[in-house]
């Protein structure tokens, strides 16, 4: 399997992962009349330069998020947190990937589910 496989599937399984989670926790739970307002997005993007942000579009919230590496056995995840903007209000994700021999920058995926 290449790499591009295996991270297109590590980040839709870590995506899937998210969603159900909010579903099963209740974090995600809109009443029929709202349903179709607050249906989640969730964008991800591709990474090699060790640290990267990526944001929920204007006006939307970031309900979760994360990070994944290409080769677990050499990376490591050092940072996984959302981004707030001045009121405190989560807006996004970012992350950081190193290498576990030298804490050199390393590839990896990020992504971030967001409501209205």
């Amino acid at each position: 399997m290449s790499a591009a496989v295996r991270r297109t599937a590590c980040t839709l399984g870590a995506v899937a992962a998210v969603l159900l989670a909010l579903v099963a926790f209740g974090s995600f739970a809109p009443s029929q009349a709202d349903a179709a307002a607050a249906t989640p997005v969730v964008r991800s993007k591709y990474f090699t330069t060790g640290a990267t942000t990526i944001s929920c579009p204007s006006g939307w919230s970031a309900t979760g998020g994360g990070v994944g590496v290409d080769l677990q056995s050499s990376m490591y995840v050092a940072r996984t947190e959302p981004v707030k903007n001045s009121a405190g209000r989560p807006v996004g994700w970012k992350g950081d990937v190193r290498q576990r021999v030298n804490g050199q920058a390393a590839s990896g995926s990020i992504y971030v589910v967001c409501v209205p």
